[in-house]
C-alpha cells in the first residue's frame, strides 16, 4: 500500500508541474520560435528533474518515478527539439544521481522519447484518429516497455526483483495518469492554446 501512495504522489506531482507549464506557456510571449523551443525544452527537462528529485525508492540506488509518462506524452505533441532537449537534461541528471539504476534510468528516458515519437509517426502516417482508448493503449504499452527496460538493463541481477515490485502499480496507476495527460495535451494542441508544434 505504501508504494501505491508513493506512486500517487509522483503522479500528482507530474500533473501539477504540467499545469504550471501550461499556465506559463500561455502567459509568456517569446521573441522567436527558436527561443521558445529552447526555453520549452529546458522547462521540460527541469520538470523531469523535479520528478527525479521526488522518486519512489525501491532499494538503495534504485528508484522509479513518472519521468517516462511526462516525456512520452510530450513526445506525442511537442516539437521533437523540445523533447530532445528535455530528454538530454533528464538523462544527464539521472546519470548524475548514480546508483545501480543510473544506466537503466537513462534508458527509460530514451525509451520514452523514442516510443512517443514512433507512436506519433504511426498516427500521422496512417491518419489514425487518436481516440481515448488509443491513449490508454499507448499508456499501457509504454509501461510494459519501461518494465522491460528495467528488467533487461538493471545490473547485478536486480532486474527481476525490481520488476516484481513495480509492475502492478505501474500497470494499474500510471496508464490512467498518462491517458489523462495525453488527452489534455491533445485538447490543447487542437485548440492551439499552447506552444505545441
Amino acid at each position: 500500500m505504501e508504494i501505491y501512495l508513493d506512486f500517487i504522489f509522483s503522479a500528482f506531482l507530474l500533473l501539477g508541474l504540467v499545469a504550471v507549464y501550461e499556465f506559463a506557456s500561455t502567459s509568456i510571449k517569446f521573441p522567436s520560435h527558436n527561443i521558445e523551443t529552447i526555453a520549452s525544452g529546458i522547462a521540460i527537462g527541469l520538470m523531469t528533474v523535479v520528478i527525479l528529485i521526488n522518486p519512489v525508492h525501491v532499494e538503495k540506488g534504485i528508484f522509479v518515478d513518472a519521468r517516462w509518462v511526462l516525456l512520452s506524452c510530450f513526445a506525442l505533441f511537442f516539437h521533437w527539439r523540445m523533447v530532445v532537449i528535455g530528454g538530454i537534461i533528464a538523462a544527464a541528471y539521472r546519470y548524475f544521481q548514480g546508483g545501480l539504476g543510473a544506466f537503466p534510468g537513462v534508458m527509460t528516458v530514451i525509451a520514452a522519447v523514442v516510443f512517443g515519437y514512433l507512436w506519433r509517426f504511426m498516427l500521422i502516417k496512417f491518419r489514425i484518429d487518436f481516440k481515448w482508448y488509443l491513449h490508454y493503449l499507448f499508456a499501457v504499452m509504454m509501461e510494459v516497455i519501461i518494465i522491460g527496460v528495467i528488467y533487461l538493463f538493471m545490473p547485478e541481477g536486480k532486474g527481476l526483483i525490481v520488476a516484481k515490485v513495480i509492475t502492478q502499480p505501474l500497470l494499474i496507476l500510471f496508464p490512467f495518469v498518462s491517458t489523462f495527460l495525453s488527452l489534455l495535451l491533445q485538447h490543447h494542441w487542437q485548440k492551439e492554446i499552447t506552444g505545441l508544434r
